[in-house]
């Protein structure tokens, strides 16, 4: 796991595990780990993550280091049910096809979260439509 500062590329922190994905304990870990070691000065840390940090640890780490993030979200069948119920509305400034925003609450999680989801089409073939969803805890 690698942390950089986006703007100037710097390294800030890394963890090294042992091949397999990472534990909740150790992406929280990281992360806390990341925000100490920021060099002086930063006023905001902004974080952004993929589907294999979506996690309460990680939540909670950016929380503590007083964050603003966004973690790429992995699907369940309570965010499908979700996503399902959603007012989808037309993603004009996306690659998105649709979108749709709504406040969510994962199992365990102490507070709700917006979550801010866009479907892509693509055909398949004449009569069929693939869906692919991308979604975000914001």
């Amino acid at each position: 796991m690698l942390t950089f500062i986006a703007e100037t590329r710097e390294y800030i922190w890394d963890a090294v595990h042992n091949g397999d994905r990472p534990t909740r304990k150790q992406i929280g870990d990281h992360i806390r780990n990341a925000c100490v070691a920021m060099p002086p000065g930063v006023r905001q840390i902004y974080g952004r993550v993929d589907s294999g940090f979506y996690c309460l640890e990680a939540v909670g780490a950016y929380e503590e280091c007083n964050a603003r993030f966004t973690i790429s979200a992995r699907k369940t069948s309570r965010l499908v049910e979700e996503l399902r119920r959603a007012e989808w509305k037309p993603s004009p400034k996306t690659d998105g096809d649709a979108e749709c925003e709504f406040r969510y609450q994962p199992d365990g999680w102490s507070k709700a979260y917006r979550f801010v989801a866009l479907r892509y089409e693509k055909m398949r073939d004449e009569t069929q439509r693939a869906h692919r969803l991308g979604l975000r805890v914001l």
